[in-house]
């Protein structure tokens, strides 16, 4: 495996991009078209969890996806800096897809919690009219439009509504600051009702005991997608609080030989990111 950093610079804020790319194993198919994931882990808008970084990449690097982690801005940086920082982090990928064997069209956001919510913003952002003074004001509007777009979401119990009850209050102060009451950018930074016709096919998960984001952040996100028509995976687990990450034992306290019920998501998502028959939808 190579492992090398790559500074993401926006506005005169540095982050760090760390990438695990594998090596070709053997005489995979894959060789030269393998999918990559772009990981935003989650805290609220106020740090990166380190279950939902380092850990997950290994999972994904495993099973030969090349795997980045962003180490996104938080507070008391606000939006859009870790939005722009995000789709900063999506077109390095795609324009270094030859030399990293990736496939371009196969990239991959995914994110927990908050960071659920900045992979779900890159689905139905990039597109949006609204956002594109924000991009022009950072100089990234010196290309199509279309290499900031993610192919696929994979979204882990995400922080997705934000003018609701159920919306994650905490997220949006640290996300917003003193524009917490600002209504457009409310509607704006509301994932669920941003989507259309473009927002990239999704995997989705969450327990339905989740106390800390509300099950209704998945469900209402899933929805969306289903009404449009746009292809979406999604699995609820009975049991489970907010951020199991991994739902073993490398990242929660659990024994080695008694995973959590949730454990097998990671290698459904695996099948998502892999399955070809969703790509360019």
């Amino acid at each position: 495996m190579t492992f090398f950093i790559h500074e993401i610079t926006v506005h005169g804020v540095t982050v760090p991009l760390r990438a695990y790319i594998p090596d070709v194993a053997g005489r995979t198919a894959y060789a030269g078209k393998r999918p990559a994931i772009l990981i935003f882990p989650g805290g609220g808008y106020g740090f990166t969890f380190s279950g939902e970084a380092e850990p997950i990449a290994m999972k994904y690097a495993a099973e030969g996806i090349c795997a980045f982690v962003l180490d996104y801005s938080c507070a008391p940086h606000r939006f859009p800096i870790p939005q722009l920082q995000a789709f900063a982090a999506i077109r390095y990928i795609r324009e270094h897809a030859v030399a990293f064997g990736i496939r371009p069209d196969n990239i991959v956001t995914t994110g927990f919690s908050a960071g659920g919510h900045l992979c779900a913003c890159t689905g139905v952002l990039w597109n949006k009219e609204a956002f594109a003074p924000y991009f022009a004001e950072a100089g990234m509007d010196d290309v199509d439009v279309t290499v900031y777009r993610p192919d696929k979401l994979v979204l882990c119990y995400p922080v997705i509504k934000a003018r609701t009850d159920f919306h994650h209050h905490g997220s949006f102060c640290n996300l917003l600051g003193d524009k917490i009451d600002d209504d457009v950018l409310r509607t704006l930074l509301a994932a669920d009702e941003q989507v259309d016709e473009a927002t990239p096919p999704s995997f989705i998960w969450h327990t339905s005991e989740d106390t800390g984001v509300p099950i209704r952040n998945s469900l209402d996100f899933a929805a969306a997608l289903a009404t449009l028509g746009k292809p979406v995976e999604m699995h609820i687990y009975l049991h489970g609080g907010h951020g199991l990450c991994t739902g073993d034992h490398v990242t929660c306290d659990l024994p080695f030989t008694e995973p959590h019920e949730v454990a097998e998501w990671i290698d459904k998502a695996i099948r998502f990111v892999y399955d070809e028959s969703v790509i360019g939808k």
